[in-house]
């Protein structure tokens, strides 16, 4: 295990190794997992939130193949919680950017002590290069499409020769490995005090329990990957008039002002809730929600995570990129526009300066979205959107 004397600041333990199972059959059955116990892995990943939700199958597939393994996961400290109560990771290991000068040194010195067999650097920069240069380990990776990417987002040339998401690109680090995708998700685990905080704020705001509820998150760090405010509300209060959802909007601190915007335009009743809860107490409210709308965002994928429906809204990015919602319970609204992608990861202005990707998607389509959706799922009708506006 991880020597104390390094880990003091850096790492908090999620389990013991006496809750690790042991195989008894190791002679007996010529089976790779039988020498897991040998394996110690360390999987790097600084950021961001959902950059990091993605990265779940990958440890809990590990964890099936390995099931005896110490596997380790370093990130930025500000995403560890993203990680917390996640039982198939023996230790979450944290990189304090802010701390000082000497922290990748100090990092490289942890993870060079700790005798990692394997490192699966699925963030691929700089930073992680160093860290891992020198520990002794078998250091793998999985491809960026750097090439791809550039040559579309660029100049509009389309060379992909398959869409791979990126949580599926995540698996070629392990490939040499055998370990393969189970076919279930991304996840994440809110302790149940944070769902006791979220039932507390619904009986005081007199949401009584049972009432569907309709998560609205409009924020996003980048200017260009948020759809209007104005959309926002109208597919809103479209979607409560149908199902009779009672719409909550959610963010960090620095969405509340978006929210605010949405919640004076709606029509229906809506709750503010930015900035008044953690991102796991968040987690934990889409885990009840019947229906997410948001932005290409964090919030997608933690959506996703709790397995909720989700309508996702993209604008200056491209299913190619890697970053759609995984198929299960979702809908993208999206518009054919030449100019998109215009970016990997969003932007503070459209490139173009009409920002058609967003302004040109209408309420209706969100709307249409969720109704089918919705329907799928609850095998209910809902009534006819709103007309087109």
């Amino acid at each position: 295990m991880l020597k104390a004397s390094l880990l003091e600041t850096s790492c908090f333990r999620l389990r013991s190794s006496s809750q690790i199972s042991k195989n008894n059959n190791i002679f007996v059955e010529p089976n790779i997992n039988l020498l897991s116990s040998n394996y110690k892995f360390l999987i790097i990943r600084f950021s961001s939130i959902g950059d990091v939700i993605l990265t779940t199958p990958l440890i809990r597939c590990l964890r099936e193949k390995y099931p005896t393994a110490q596997i380790d996961f370093l990130v930025k400290k500000e995403f560890a919680v993203v990680l917390s109560n996640n039982a198939h990771l023996s230790n979450i290991v944290t990189f304090d950017k802010k701390a000082r000068k000497g922290e990748l040194q100090r990092m490289r010195q942890v993870i060079k002590q700790n005798n990692y067999t394997h490192i699966l650097d699925i963030q691929k920069n700089i930073r992680s290069i160093f860290i891992s240069a020198g520990s002794g380990a078998i250091v793998s990776g999985f491809s960026k499409k750097l090439m791809e990417r550039d040559l579309l987002i660029r100049f509009g040339i389309n060379v992909y020769k398959e869409i791979k998401p990126v949580y599926l690109r995540y698996f070629e680090s392990a490939k040499s490995l055998a370990v393969e995708y189970d076919g279930r998700g991304t996840e994440v685990f809110p302790a149940a005090a944070e769902a006791e905080k979220v039932k507390g704020i619904l009986k005081l705001n007199t949401i009584n329990p049972g009432t569907p509820i309709l998560v609205v998150a409009p924020g996003a760090q980048w200017e260009n990957k948020r759809w209007p405010v104005e959309g926002y509300a109208t597919a809103a209060d479209t979607f409560s008039q149908q199902t009779s959802a009672y719409t909550i909007l959610i963010g960090g601190p620095g969405d509340i002002e978006i929210c605010s915007q949405v919640q004076s335009l709606m029509k229906t009743s809506a709750l503010n809730l930015a900035g008044k809860l953690s991102l796991m107490g968040s987690a934990s409210l889409l885990g009840i929600a019947k229906m997410v709308f948001t932005n290409d965002t964090g919030m997608l994928h933690m959506a996703q995570a709790m397995k909720t429906p989700v309508i996702a809204v993209y604008g200056p990015t491209t299913r190619e990129l890697g970053f759609f919602p995984l198929p299960e319970n979702s809908k993208v609204a999206e518009i054919d526009i030449s100019c998109r992608p215009c970016t990997q990861k969003g932007l503070h202005s459209c490139p173009k300066k009409h920002f058609r990707c967003m302004n040109d998607l209408k309420p209706k389509i969100v709307s249409d979205l969720a109704a089918e959706l919705y329907n799928n799922i609850t095998g209910n009708s809902v009534p006819g959107t709103l007309p087109n506006v």
